[in-house]
């Protein structure tokens, strides 16, 4: 029999060709890339990143609306959630953005500095290149540049006090363009989160692990606890609210029953109001049995992953017990490290050591909802409730809090700060230039090209505020040329006059070697090469 011929699933390679020109459209290269053609290549990657995050920074800086692949709507001025949800695949601005995602991993601020920095640093590159600077001598240039920056910030590092890192704090949480009331909450939430957890962990700090981040409409208000908070109801609206010192049993179980267990043979038939009867008898019999075994293990607060059988919720309301149900699993995770105990399944024998404490335990209702407020001052968890009216100022002052935690762990390290609006990355422009006069060959260039980098910070903030970016910079050189150290400051004024701002060194140490080193190997490119 001769075999058949299969004809070619068209409509199969019109979409898989519809996707391959999706992919490459994004990634806006067909064909390898060498040479002149890719001087443009890195320029232009360089440019439009730049443009997209200058404009958003520091506390005057411009939100970006973004809509990603599935149709979610982004309003941010945070650097790494431009990056994340920018749907583009060009090798270059990958790079960036994997500069942007190990900031954030390493100190979870500094990501628009490092990727701006770095975006100049490669455009100042490509200009030497054209005019017959090989790409070596720049990267030669730029390391020495890197070694003084570094020497020289050292230099200008100060020990933060206790008003320091207050300032600091606040600085950083300005930086996401909160308003200043919302700031000062914001510190006094975060320093008094910070210090909690230092001192339960010996200053090892991690915010992943130990810090909950719980966001609702209304408000506007921050509320911060040593322990948890969890946005659920009661199993019953009548059962007790409020518990000091409670034991507390957590059950990763349902706790209803099923309908196998009580006629697994499926022979019982529901033919008479008699049967059903004891069928529902049966049912209660064995919910007294699963209530009993939770009420005699001396728990007062129940948290069940599962559902639970309205008889069982009775039983053990009339036993003054609080109970919980249908809990997320990452939250009874968070509970059970907090209370001291494990995750149960019910099936097993409750003993005293699987009930977990905590120091108290109530149910509030704030704006209209139901909150569980979990205190334990002995372990090393916190929680920070956010209350703003409307998404947006939500999202915004999570940012801010978040950089303010980082900001604020890092300090409790290290207690080592710079001058901020600004004004490190000015002055550490100006020192190398007065060494860039001390070298002599096209690597002086190179290092200029990177205090004109440096510079570029200060001159898109003071841009940022409404300020004219060249009188602001004229500014700056005088005050430094008299000895004073000056900064953008949110009066839109170049000024040393006024509250003080501070960053934290360790994140602009990192900046500064992440950006540069980004750059360094950019420029170490020689092709790009598509896989087809």
């Amino acid at each position: 029999m001769a075999s058949e011929l299969k004809t070619p699933d068209l409509e199969s390679q019109d979409g898989m060709a519809k996707l391959a020109r999706t992919i490459k459209d994004k990634i806006l290269i067909d064909e390898p890339v060498k040479e002149n053609e890719l001087v443009d290549q890195l320029e232009r990657a360089a440019i439009e990143i730049d443009e997209l995050l200058g404009s958003s920074l520091g506390p005057k800086g411009m939100n970006k609306i973004i809509v990603n692949p599935v149709g979610d709507i982004f309003v941010t001025s945070d650097g790494k959630v431009i990056l994340k949800e920018m749907d583009v695949l060009h090798p270059i601005v990958t790079t960036l953005k994997k500069l942007a995602e190990s900031m954030d991993k390493a100190c979870g601020d500094g990501t628009k500095t490092a990727v701006i920095f770095a975006s100049n640093l490669i455009k100042n590159a490509i200009q030497l290149i054209r005019a017959g600077i090989h790409p070596t001598t720049v990267i030669e240039g730029y390391e020495l540049a890197l070694q003084k920056a570094y020497e020289m910030l050292q230099y200008s590092i100060k020990q933060a006090g206790e008003e320091d890192v207050r300032t600091t704090i606040m600085c950083s949480a300005t930086g996401k363009g909160v308003e200043r009331y919302q700031a000062e909450a914001i510190t006094e939430v975060v320093l008094k989160v910070v210090r909690h957890l230092s001192e339960k962990q010996d200053g090892r700090i991690d915010l992943n692990r130990n810090v909950k981040i719980l966001k609702k409409k209304g408000g506007p208000e921050i509320v911060a606890i040593e322990g948890l908070i969890m946005d659920e109801n009661p199993a019953r609206e009548d059962m007790p609210k409020s518990f000091q010192n409670p034991a507390v049993l957590i059950i990763n179980y349902d706790l209803k029953i099923k309908s196998g267990y009580l006629n697994p043979q499926h022979n019982l038939k529901m033919d008479s109001v008699q049967t059903a009867l004891l069928y529902e008898e049966r049912k209660k019999e064995m919910c007294r049995e699963i209530a009993q075994k939770i009420i005699d293990s001396g728990a007062n607060v129940l948290f069940c992953e599962g559902d639970i059988d309205p008889y069982i919720e009775t039983l053990l309301r009339d036993n003054d017990m609080l109970a919980f149900k249908k809990l997320k699993a990452k939250d009874l995770d968070k509970l059970a490290e907090a209370t001291g105990t494990t995750l149960k399944v019910f099936q097993d024998e409750i003993l005293p050591y699987d009930l977990g404490t905590a120091d108290s335990i109530k149910v509030e209702r704030r704006n209209g909802e139901n909150f569980v407020f979990i205190a334990v001052k002995e372990k090393a968890i916190a929680t920070i409730l956010i209350w703003e009216p409307v998404k947006y100022g939500l999202d915004k002052v999570e940012e801010a809090i978040d950089d303010a935690l980082n900001n604020a762990a890092f300090l409790m390290k290290n207690r080592e700060i710079v001058n901020g609006g600004g004004a490190i990355e000015f002055e550490l422009a100006h020192m190398i230039r007065l060494f860039a006069a001390t070298q002599t060959g096209k690597k002086q260039l190179a290092i200029q090209a990177y205090a004109e980098a440096l510079e570029k910070i200060p001159t898109i903030l003071a841009r940022n505020m409404g300020m004219n970016a060249i009188d602001a910079m004229a500014q700056m050189r005088n005050s430094y040329s008299r000895g004073v150290e000056a900064r953008i400051d949110l009066s839109r004024k170049v000024t040393d006059k006024g509250p003080k701002v501070y960053d934290s060194a360790t994140v602009k140490k990192l900046a500064i070697i992440a950006g540069t080193e980004t750059a360094r190997n950019v420029l170490r490119i020689d092709e790009i090469v598509p896989k087809r």
